[in-house]
């Protein structure tokens, strides 16, 4: 069975410069009494694990079929050994250190001729005062046409427990069970027996044409602050890109952000992405690089049911303005909310086809640029992606090593040269920024940044 669009995209544009697959750092502390060989005893556990279940067991079958389309097929001689890795920081092991790594292993593409996922433990992570517990960590990668955010998060999520007590947890690959499908439209995809017809994909390509046709109208006569697709200013974020990538995460006070959007009567959202825009103002104003226009950012937007199961993508997406052309936190936050809120509106009005259609449509540049050799050159669609993806409320545990955190790292596309995603656990919402090493040097100082746009918005209040 051919991929459909949504999934097969992530594996036509990719490529050295620009690898397609969704990671996600996940640090611990070691359970009670445990001793120096904990983490080793737990990888020679997972090691014997080799019950591999969907889609952990697929690789890709290209071509496929007279038109030559992706396709999965099962790997009849899956090589734990390569999908599953050991290694240990060197000393002094601090925060520093463990991002260095994961940098470098979030910048190479997977192997192709082998399943789409890799899985790295981490061990000789010094203790975060004021605990002395040493601290390890497990840092999972899959290809996007696998699983989107929202996906992986989901897979993952089912190896912990809220149970310190339970042992000998099952590791992913064993976890992951294919449900039953619930019907998922994916445009253009006529082969696929999850409901799309030609007739709906032609209906849904007509009913975008209009949409994006209308939020050209209602901008133009201020009828709504959406902020409008294709319109984004020339900054540093959109030039071409190499391989190399930056990680730098950290966490925030759930807490923090809820009052400061009670308070100020909008979404927590909203809060996460007044942030994003102050921390983006901030380090290009140090460059000397801000745009006189404000820039925007493509949020994704997950359209999967929760009984739906994880595999492959269901996003669409939406345009914000970030108002980083205005100096005040209180007009940019207004700003940010309020464009939010009209593109939210004007795609909950649309249809499950029409808002997947839809972000292809948004999305368009990013599929189309690397085929023609055009990406990174034209003018950005948008400048950005800032993306929120839900994770655990409460504490998990992984055999009674408690989870600490957990921070996304994303993809990024000629053009694009930085990725903020949050993850909401345990009482913080943690940041992963993802950057081209490159074209954004010392990505790291934004943490800083965005610690001040909280801050600066707890003054509103």
């Amino acid at each position: 069975m051919p991929l459909p669009i949504t999934d097969a995209a992530w594996l036509m544009v990719e490529s050295a410069e620009t690898p397609q697959h969704v990671g996600v750092l996940m640090v611990f502390e070691y359970p009670e009494g445990a001793d120096d060989g904990w983490v080793r005893h737990l990888y020679e556990r997972f090691g014997t694990a080799r019950d591999i279940t969907w889609p952990f067991n697929q690789r890709l079958k290209h071509p496929y079929g007279r038109f030559k389309l992706y396709a999965w097929e099962t790997d009849p001689a899956i090589d734990l050994d390569y999908h599953l890795r050991l290694s240990a920081l060197p000393a002094p092991g601090r925060p520093r250190e463990l991002l260095i790594h994961v940098s470098r292993l979030h910048s190479v593409m997977l192997d192709r001729t082998r399943p789409l996922w890799e899985i790295h433990l981490i061990d000789q992570i010094a203790p975060e005062p004021p605990s002395d517990v040493p601290r390890f960590a497990m840092y999972a990668k899959f290809h996007h046409s696998v699983f989107d955010g929202v996906g992986a998060m989901r897979v993952m999520r089912r190896m912990f427990s809220e149970d310190p007590d339970q042992r000998d947890m099952a590791p992913p690959w064993q976890t992951s069970t294919r449900a039953q499908r619930v019907p998922r439209d994916n445009v253009l995809d006529v082969v696929d027996p999850r409901g799309v017809t030609i007739a709906s994909a032609r209906q849904g390509i007509a009913t975008t044409a209009r949409t994006m046709l209308d939020q050209f109208r209602d901008r133009r006569d201020g009828v709504t602050n959406e902020a409008l697709p294709f319109v984004a200013p020339r900054s540093i974020l959109n030039t071409r890109i190499t391989g190399a990538r930056r990680f730098a995460a950290d966490g925030w006070s759930f807490d923090r952000m809820l009052a400061a959007s009670t308070a100020l009567g909008v979404s927590l959202n909203d809060i996460v992405v007044a942030m994003s825009g102050h921390a983006l103002r901030a380090y290009l104003l140090e460059r000397d690089a801000l745009p006189q226009q404000p820039l925007t950012a493509m949020i994704p937007v997950n359209i999967r049911d929760e009984h739906e199961d994880a595999g492959g993508n269901a996003l669409s997406f939406v345009v914000a303005d970030l108002g980083t052309n205005l100096e005040d936190p209180g007009d940019r936050l207004r700003r940010i909310s309020e464009s939010i809120a009209d593109a939210k509106r004007r795609l909950l009005a649309m249809g499950r086809v029409e808002r997947i259609t839809y972000g292809l449509a948004i999305a368009s540049p990013y599929l189309i640029g690397p085929l023609i050799g055009l990406a990174g050159h034209g003018p950005p669609p948008m400048n950005i992606v800032v993306s929120n993806v839900p994770g655990p409320e409460n504490t998990h545990y992984l055999d009674g090593a408690v989870l600490r955190g957990i921070y996304p790292a994303s993809v990024l596309e000629q053009g694009q040269a930085l990725n903020i995603t949050m993850t909401s656990y345990d009482g913080e919402m943690q940041f992963g920024l993802t950057a081209c090493r490159r074209n954004l040097p010392h990505v790291q100082s934004m943490l800083g940044y965005l610690e001040d746009g909280l801050a600066a918005l707890e003054a509103l209040v």
